[in-house]
């Protein structure tokens, strides 16, 4: 018995050590072809679901991101530094947020879906606030 309990609790230990170092991995689209072995200085993509980087700063589905691009060991880490969101403006993102680039070597067309890597930036525990029609009309 002491076994069994022993292993349950290994288990649940483990589990929750992989949760921590969890990354996001998130699917978007090229907004121009590339070659992931000699990728250009800056690339634009486009989001393909909504990926929140930290508290401050979510990137939903169908913003284009631009981001510089450091060549690695075949492949590269795509960092953001600007997004346009849906009403056409320009915004930078003052934190770096590198994500790593997840595939083969090779070109990536225009419209091409590939995956990025972001490290996991903290929980998302936080909650929202969402009013009620009675805390409007107070």
């Amino acid at each position: 018995m002491k076994k069994l309990l022993s292993a349950i609790i290994g288990l649940v230990a483990v589990f929750a050590l992989a949760q921590s170092v969890q990354a996001k991995t998130i699917q978007v689209s090229a907004l121009e072809d590339f070659n992931t072995v000699n990728p250009p200085q800056l690339l634009h993509v486009q989001m393909n679901a909504n990926t929140r980087l930290d508290y401050d700063l979510m990137l939903f589905q169908g913003y284009q991101v631009t981001g510089k691009v450091v060549p690695q060991n075949g492949g590269f880490t795509f960092v953001p530094v600007s997004y346009v969101n849906f009403q056409e403006e320009q915004l930078p993102v003052n934190k770096e947020y590198p994500a790593y680039y997840k595939g083969g070597a090779g070109l990536i067309r225009q419209n091409q879906p590939f995956w990025l890597i972001f490290p996991e930036n903290g929980p998302d525990t936080f909650q929202y606030y969402v009013p009620s029609s009675s805390d409007i009309n107070r």
